[in-house]
């Protein structure tokens, strides 16, 4: 059996722990996270070809590619060929909060690899580069 005060302990920390997780959800709005777990698809992708669109120092760059694998969805089949439109910035670019993030610009003219997470319209919801060279 709980002694009195070890419960009202144990409903304060729960009361606090959850105080900060509500803060925190709220100061941050959707986490990067939730928005990539909402994903409807999920392609990872061989990039071909990057060309920015504009000179800005953010901007929107067209990415081209060929699938590897659909790690969620059905949008996508090994060897199909890819095409998004990614933001992308120059570094030293102040931090983006919207969603999408962008990508270094530089960054993704060097990568091998792609992973791009989609929503149910097809739209960009987050992308990551990896394999840089």
């Amino acid at each position: 059996m709980m002694r009195p005060l070890t419960a009202l302990l144990c409903v304060l920390a729960l009361s606090v722990g959850a105080a900060h997780a509500a803060q925190a959800d709220i100061s941050l709005g959707q986490s990067d996270s939730l928005a990539r777990a909402a994903a409807t698809d999920v392609v990872v992708f061989n990039v071909v070809k990057v060309r920015p669109l504009d000179g800005g120092e953010v901007a929107s760059c067209r990415v081209f590619g060929r699938a590897i694998r659909a790690e969620r969805g059905k949008r996508f089949r090994p060897r199909q060929s890819v095409r998004l439109t990614v933001p992308c910035a120059t570094q030293g670019s102040d931090a983006s909060d919207a969603t999408p993030k962008w990508v270094d610009r530089e960054a993704l003219v060097r990568s091998a690899h792609g992973r791009a997470f989609l929503g149910g319209d097809g739209g960009l919801i987050a992308y990551e580069l990896y394999d840089l060279n």
